[in-house]
């Protein structure tokens, strides 16, 4: 019966840790579609003109 502890411990932060690995990589993920999206307008409208020293 003492075991049953350790198994809600185990299975509680697996899920909450998991919840926030998924997180993390869905964020990151959303960071990076926004910098590229960034960068193809800025690219797009410095069409034509020298580069800024």
């Amino acid at each position: 019966m003492g075991d049953m502890g350790w198994i809600e411990i185990v299975l509680f932060y697996g899920i909450a840790i998991g919840f926030g690995l998924w997180q993390f990589w869905k964020t990151d993920r959303l960071l990076k579609r926004t910098r590229a999206e960034n960068a193809a307008k800025n690219a797009a409208k410095g069409e034509g003109k020298p580069p800024a020293s």
